[in-house]
C-alpha cells in the first residue's frame, strides 16, 4: 500500500512539474517549451524547460505570436498594427496623455530628438525639412506646422539682409564731395560699413545654419509626437477567444482570435 501511494505521489509531482512549463509559440508555427524569465519592451528572456541550468536565450517580440502560461493565461504579441513597434531600430517607449495640436516649444521638453529613428516613419522627412530651411530660412519649420517659429527664423534672415544693405550704403558714403566739389574720403564711414557688413554676413550665415539644424529637430520631434498621438487614439489588439458553436452533436467550443480596435 505504501509503495502504491509513493508511486501516485511521484506521478502527481511529475504532472505538476510538466504543467509548470511555458509554451512560446512563434509566428512560424513552432513551439518552445521554456521557462520565461523576463518580458522586456522589445524582447523576452527565457531558458529551455529541459535545461534549467542551461544558457539564457533572448527572443524578439516581433517573432512571437503568444506565450501560454501554466495558469492558462495567454499573452498575445501583436505587431501587425501600423503604429506598433516594427522590431527594427532602438525601441522607444511611447508617450501617453498627449493632446492634439501641441507645439514644439512644449514637445521639446517631452521628447528628445536624439531618440528618433527613421524606422518609425513619419509625416515629415527631417533631411528634406533641413533643405527647405536652407533654401528659405524657416520654411521647414512652417511645413511642420510651426508657422510662428518659421517666421522668426525668416525675420532674422531678413533683418541681417537689411543690415547688409545699410553697410553697403555706409561704404558708398565714405567717398563724397565737399562744398568745393572735391572728393573727400571718410575713414570712419568706411570702417563702420565694413564692420557692419562682416557682422551681418556672419549673422546671416549663423541663422541659416541654425535654421537648418532646428528644422531637422522639429521634424523629428513632431514625427514622434504624431506617431504617439495616433497610437494613443488608434490601437489594434489581437486577443485569444473561445466561441461556442451549435452543431448537430451539440454545442462545441472553438478556439480563435478576436481583433479589437480602438479609435
Amino acid at each position: 500500500m505504501k509503495r502504491i501511494l509513493l508511486i501516485l505521489m511521484c506521478m502527481f509531482a511529475g504532472a505538476v512539474v510538466l504543467s509548470a512549463q511555458d509554451i512560446i509559440t512563434k509566428k512560424d508555427g513552432s513551439d518552445i517549451r521554456a521557462k520565461v524569465l523576463e518580458v522586456n519592451d522589445a524582447d523576452i528572456r527565457y531558458i529551455l524547460f529541459d535545461e534549467p541550468d542551461g544558457p539564457v536565450y533572448t527572443l524578439r517580440k516581433s517573432e512571437i505570436l503568444m506565450i501560454s502560461y501554466p495558469s492558462g493565461r495567454r499573452e498575445v504579441f501583436n505587431t501587425s498594427s501600423p503604429y506598433a513597434y516594427s522590431g527594427q531600430g532602438p525601441y522607444r517607449e511611447p508617450v501617453t496623455g498627449l493632446a492634439p495640436n501641441m507645439k514644439y516649444k512644449e514637445l521639446k521638453d517631452i521628447y528628445n530628438f536624439r531618440d528618433y529613428d527613421s524606422h518609425y516613419g513619419g509625416r515629415w522627412n527631417p533631411s528634406l525639412m533641413g533643405v527647405c530651411s536652407w533654401i528659405v530660412p524657416g520654411l521647414g519649420q512652417m511645413i511642420c506646422g510651426e508657422v510662428g517659429r518659421g517666421f522668426a527664423w525668416f525675420g532674422g534672415s531678413v533683418g541681417c539682409c537689411v543690415l547688409m544693405g545699410i553697410a553697403s550704403g555706409l561704404s558708398m558714403t565714405s567717398y563724397h564731395e565737399d562744398a568745393n566739389g572735391d572728393v573727400v574720403y571718410s575713414s570712419g564711414a568706411e570702417a563702420a560699413g565694413t564692420a557692419l557688413m562682416l557682422a551681418s554676413s556672419f549673422g546671416l550665415l549663423a541663422i541659416d545654419i541654425c535654421a537648418i539644424v532646428d528644422a531637422c529637430r522639429v521634424a523629428k520631434v513632431k514625427n514622434m509626437y504624431d506617431n504617439d498621438l495616433r497610437r494613443q487614439n488608434y490601437s489594434f489588439e489581437l486577443r485569444p477567444s473561445v466561441e461556442y458553436i451549435r452543431k448537430p452533436a451539440g454545442v462545441q467550443p472553438t478556439a480563435g482570435f478576436t481583433l479589437a480596435m480602438k479609435f
